[in-house]
């Protein structure tokens, strides 16, 4: 299947057959490209977290909207109702059930996760690119190690489709810690509002700013 997979990559490209860490690096460059040519998405998620230290997975479920050039909501809707949003210049974080939201600066430093689904590019400046085998038919997989040591990212999967949209994000850190993103439904282009990015602090809810 991932023969299958890279022939189609390759004809799709108009590239002549290619090392696997060349096809790794193409891939990459085709998932900044096609997401730098998004200007939103709108996607349904699967979020898992596993534990390095007590091997217990948390499976969250909701709705993702992103836009160009930094704004993003996050509207967890599974187990529990929370929303993260960034209208491009701060956090907020809403969890209505504890009647508290957190606000915080928005770092230029975005996460990998957030850097991909962006495209905001030079990914291939800070990660080596190669080849894994994919868990599930249909997508390659891209495996990402830092060239540099990094205290919260020891490597990351990507399952890419051939036309170089994400499907997926496994990112692993050094505690042997694992969170998985999941995206199902992916619209792209369809004119998301302004209004989606902005959050009002509803009253009666406690603030606490980082």
């Amino acid at each position: 299947m991932r023969a299958a997979l890279l022939l189609v990559f390759l004809l799709a490209a108009g590239s002549a057959p290619a090392q696997d860490s060349e096809l790794a690096e193409s891939l990459v460059k085709r998932i900044e490209e096609r997401h730098a040519q998004t200007t939103d998405l709108v996607a349904d998620f699967v979020q898992s977290y596993r534990s390095g230290l007590l091997g217990r997975e948390l499976v969250e479920r909701g709705e993702v909207s992103i836009q160009r050039p930094g704004r993003m909501r996050w509207e967890y809707k599974e187990p529990e109702e929370k929303l993260f949003i960034s209208d491009g210049h701060t956090f907020y974080f809403y969890v209505p059930e504890d009647k508290q939201v957190i606000v915080q600066d928005q770092d230029e430093q975005r996460s990998l996760a957030a850097r991909l689904l962006f495209g905001e590019g030079g990914i291939l400046d800070e990660f080596e690119a190669s080849l894994d085998e994919p868990f599930e038919e249909g997508v390659l997989r891209v495996r990402l190690v830092p060239r540099k040591e990094d205290a919260e990212l020891e490597q990351a999967y990507i399952d890419v489709e051939p036309a170089g949209r994400v499907r997926s994000i496994l990112i692993e850190d050094i505690e042997g810690n694992r969170t998985r993103f999941r995206f199902d439904g992916v619209k792209e282009n369809t004119g998301l509002p302004d209004r989606l990015f902005r959050f009002e602090i509803p009253s009666g809810v406690e603030v606490i700013r980082g």
